[in-house]
């Protein structure tokens, strides 16, 4: 929480980036920028023309008109220092497959964590939590049978040992996929975690002021009194995207995926990311796949396999994290 009271000259944190100076640090609610689906992940984050099932909630919501049946999914994303994440979705296509419906809700918790002071380093023996909540509702439509867009609306809340910020957020996306020489293409563009801006709240800004001496040895100065801090405002984590995608390679049992995707976020320059995907249909049942990209290095794989009208994946992906190590997600999603 930085307080900065209206008079103290400090500059707000959330007004902007300087140009040619880096903004990490400045916005609010980084949690929303976890990738969410190991098959993203794994892709480097070159995935949003790609996304074409429920990951589309997190990705690109125009990707939910792909959805052919109802699909769930449930993912757990391992974070440094022993924080996790977890998400959980669902989608349901309606009015003859034009409009996919979903919903989803997405937790970020850091556990126990023992409360350290300058005097006492090591810990004082309280502890407090934290934790980052969203959810929300998405639809996609389709426009015709090659162009898609969604929208997702969502509330983002936080709280840190007491003390709350709450925002509304909007996806939007759309998708547009042909053929180019033979070669099935799709173009997306979307924007993400554009909203208002979050500021921190609630009983423990409120403080005691202890009365000024005025006049030192004389029985004058002011009575005790109550005082309120007040939080900076900071925006939260918006980005625009630009991605492509082809299916380079497809045969009767074997396809090869590759993608890449332009990401400005507000507090950073331009970033690439690219990715591939091979799969490989082992019988009429089931498909694998491995999967590998590059925005920071990142692989994976998954499974699927058909149970009767029960449609099961499995997904893992690993990402380098640079000097904060590495990380791992999971999920599992079920169509029925």
């Amino acid at each position: 929480v930085a307080a900065g009271g209206a008079g103290t000259g400090s500059a707000n944190p959330g007004a902007g980036r300087v140009e040619d100076l880096s903004g990490v640090g400045t916005r609010g609610a980084e949690f929303l920028t976890i990738p969410v689906g190991p098959r993203g992940v794994a892709m480097g984050g070159a995935f949003r023309a790609v996304a074409d099932d429920i990951n589309s909630i997190y990705w690109n919501p125009a990707g939910l008109g792909f959805l052919s049946r109802p699909e769930v999914l449930l993912t757990v994303i391992e974070r440094p220092l022993d924080i996790r994440y977890s998400y959980g979705a669902v989608a349901v296509p309606v009015w003859d497959q034009r409009m996919v419906l979903g919903a989803f809700i997405s937790v970020l918790n850091s556990g126990d964590q023992e409360i350290t002071t300058e005097i006492q380093p090591d810990g004082t023996g309280a502890f407090y939590n934290a934790y980052s909540l969203s959810a929300g509702g998405s639809l996609a439509y389709n426009f015709s049978d090659r162009f898609s867009a969604g929208i997702t609306v969502k509330n983002v809340h936080e709280d840190i040992y007491g003390l709350t910020q709450d925002a509304l957020a909007f996806d939007m996306g759309t998708n547009y996929h042909d053929e180019f020489m033979g070669v099935p293409v799709r173009l997306a563009f979307a924007v993400t975690n554009m909203g208002t801006n979050l500021g921190f709240g609630g009983d423990k800004l409120r403080v005691d002021v202890e009365p000024e001496d005025i006049y030192p040895g004389e029985d004058v100065g002011r009575l005790p009194r109550k005082a309120y801090r007040e939080t900076s405002k900071f925006p939260l984590p918006t980005s625009f995207h630009i991605s492509a995608s082809a299916m380079v390679l497809q045969l009767e049992r074997q396809g090869l995926l590759a993608a890449v995707e332009f990401s400005e976020n507000s507090n950073l320059p331009i970033s690439v990311g690219v990715g591939t995907e091979y799969s490989y249909r082992i019988n009429s049942k089931s498909t694998a796949a491995l999967r590998a990209g590059w925005r920071g290095l990142s692989a994976g794989g998954g499974y699927s396999y058909r149970l009767y009208k029960i449609h099961i994946s499995a997904d893992y992906a690993w990402r380098d994290m640079g000097l904060l190590g590495s990380n791992h997600a999971f999920s599992l999603s079920f169509g029925f």
